[in-house]
């Protein structure tokens, strides 16, 4: 492969579609341990889709010659002072794209800290006779889910195609 910045984002965002891949094939199986594959695969999707954003920060920055090719996480880019100082409409949209919550990157960076965030011990709820405690008895957090990442990987996708189109020179 050419060493370039780009390149990083194509290699995250083919990892990103394996991995959604094999998450689809873990869900999909009755084999004993298909809840710890497809937790392992969902894992590695928010990884991968992370990773690809940071690459597309790192992309633009290169293209407008901006000091942040060192910026080692999404959120030192994306938390406003920095888009203001480096005024350009793809970090301003990936900005206004994570300020609001119903978003694709917004859930992307919430699976992210999820994922980075130490694990919790859940409580057990006692049930009708107190005596027998049932771990499965409350609720899971709610994680990202597949079709959230399938809705990132594919807006991702396009974000890039529009960002490299824009620098293009014809």
């Amino acid at each position: 492969m050419a060493n370039e910045v780009y390149t990083r984002t194509n290699q995250a965002l083919h990892f990103a579609r394996w991995s959604l891949a094999s998450w689809h094939q873990a869900a999909e199986s009755g084999a004993l341990d298909a809840v710890t594959q497809a937790r392992y695969h969902r894992e590695h999707v928010v990884f991968h889709l992370y990773r690809a954003v940071l690459a597309v920060i790192h992309e633009v920055a290169d293209r407008y010659r901006w000091p942040l090719l060192d910026v080692r996480t999404v959120e030192q880019v994306l938390d406003g002072r920095v888009a203001e100082r480096y005024p350009g409409p793809e970090l301003a949209e990936l900005n206004e794209l994570a300020l609001h919550k119903e978003t694709w990157l917004a859930g992307l960076l919430a699976a992210w800290q999820q994922l980075q965030a130490p694990p919790k011990p859940q409580e057990s709820k006692p049930r009708a006779d107190e005596q027998i405690i049932a771990s499965s008895a409350l609720e899971p957090a709610k994680e990202w889910g597949m079709a959230q990442a399938e809705e990132a990987l594919a807006a991702l996708n396009e974000r890039v195609s529009c960002y490299r189109d824009g620098m293009q020179e014809w």
